[in-house]
């Protein structure tokens, strides 16, 4: 078994893309931007980082492909094709993201706003529930696979990228085989920081697991604080299992008490204790969300209220009284008024 030869910049793969560029490199794969010659446009090409000629990790990266395909959401980055190098390497193709990952913008702003940390999150938990629906557990959601890509003048939107630690959930979750996940077999996966507690002891995964690590991302964007972050995976871990972390709400009181209850049952310890489902958590955001429209109304109304600019929208409306031209009398001892009648020319008679 060889290590993986990453192609260099200007090689085409299968004719058709030629890598121009390196846009990242983590510990299992390289992503390249690439020019896609047969239609004109620019794509993101995906290879992994490791050994070639081993069958098994080699169909774990090719299902990778396979798994994001069938989902079809605005909030998940697409795969558009996949396929093998000449020295049989395989690799994905995706969209190409201009965009920045919440990791680098909370790099720049260390927390975010109230409503932009729940913009961030409507969209990401719409995106797990497209994944939940298809049967998968992304086990690997965390800031660096969050993507902020700008839409000009509107909210980022959200892009969840990097599902090679994936997992089939429920009744399929059952299959063995290397079908059954894309990662290697009896390893702890996943970012230490965001595992649940469940992921740690490696119990069969749900859904849930999701939404723990969900609730982690939108504590970090409101704390401007990484969870149980230690200098060794064990610490980490150990906080995982055993801390506690501060409320929201002892950190910076512009959080709504709602939000930092929604936050905390997300990350609870015990998987029943939380949302059922990314989409019941969406729907708790969602009530936030409006809950906080609904204040910031009121506050507005009563500025305006202060500033005697405002009228409320529902007064009724000052009455106008037309006056009466009361009954109309006609006088019999009046003279009827007449019309002048004209004097006309006599009448010429013609012979």
């Amino acid at each position: 078994m060889a290590a993986v030869e990453v192609p260099a910049l200007g090689t085409m793969l299968v004719k058709r893309y030629e890598l121009t560029s390196e846009i990242g490199r983590g510990g299992c794969a390289v992503v390249f931007e690439a020019h896609d010659h047969r239609l004109g446009r620019i794509v993101a090409v995906k290879l992994p980082l490791g050994f070639t000629g081993d069958p098994v990790k080699t169909g774990r990266f090719q299902r990778e492909s396979r798994v994001i395909s069938s989902i079809h959401h605005p909030n998940v980055c697409a795969v558009l094709d996949n396929g093998e190098t000449s020295r049989g390497t395989p690799f994905i193709v995706m969209e190409r993201l201009f965009g920045e990952s919440l990791r680098s913008v909370l790099g720049r702003r260390t927390m975010l706003g109230v409503n932009d940390t729940i913009s961030i999150g409507l969209q990401l938990l719409s995106a797990l529930d497209s994944v939940h629906a298809v049967g998968i557990i992304h086990r690997d959601i965390k800031p660096d696979n969050v993507v902020l890509v700008g839409r000009g003048g509107c909210d980022p939107i959200v892009k969840l990228v990097d599902f090679g630690l994936c997992r089939r959930s429920g009744r399929e979750a059952a299959m063995t085989g290397p079908e059954a996940t894309m990662t290697a077999d009896g390893a702890i996966v996943g970012t230490p920081e965001y595992m649940a507690p469940e992921q740690v002891l490696g119990t069969k995964p749900d859904v849930r697991l999701d939404v723990y690590a969900a609730g982690v991302v939108l504590y970090e964007c409101l704390s401007g604080e990484r969870t149980f972050f230690a200098k060794s995976v064990r610490e980490i871990l150990s906080g995982v299992m055993n801390k506690r972390l501060r409320p929201l709400r002892d950190i910076r009181r512009d959080v709504p008490r709602s939000l930092d209850k929604l936050v905390a049952r997300a990350m609870a310890r015990d998987p029943k204790s939380r949302f059922r489902s990314a989409a019941e958590m969406q729907d708790a955001l969602c009530q936030v969300k409006d809950e906080l429209a609904a204040y910031a109304r009121a506050a507005h109304r009563q500025a305006m209220m202060s500033s005697g600019e405002w009228e409320p929208p529902t007064a009724k409306l000052r009455s106008f009284q037309r006056p009466s031209p009361g009954p109309i009398r006609v006088s019999a001892s009046a003279p009827t008024p007449r019309l002048p009648i004209p004097s006309l020319p006599p009448l010429r008679h013609s012979h």
